[in-house]
């Protein structure tokens, strides 16, 4: 599993780019994402990768970071 942020997202495409924790910038489509609704800045977990385009790296499913609980 790897961890990012949405940095890029085309509604009218449903295509955009996570940007990972390790650097890697790999692309997504709307399919990818279930039930969430794709935000720039939003921090997300990758769950599943495969090959894309031009071999590089697609996520295959997306879920939301769950939120981190305040009390510690």
């Amino acid at each position: 599993m790897y961890h990012g942020k949405i940095q890029s997202f085309n509604a009218a495409d449903g295509l955009g780019t996570i940007q990972l924790d390790d650097g890697r910038l790999i692309r997504f489509s709307l399919t990818a994402c279930g039930y969430m609704r794709p935000e720039v800045g939003k921090a997300v977990r990758v769950v599943s990768l495969t090959e894309g385009y031009a071999g590089r790296s697609k996520a295959t499913l997306v879920e939301p970071e769950p939120a981190k609980d305040a009390s510690g």
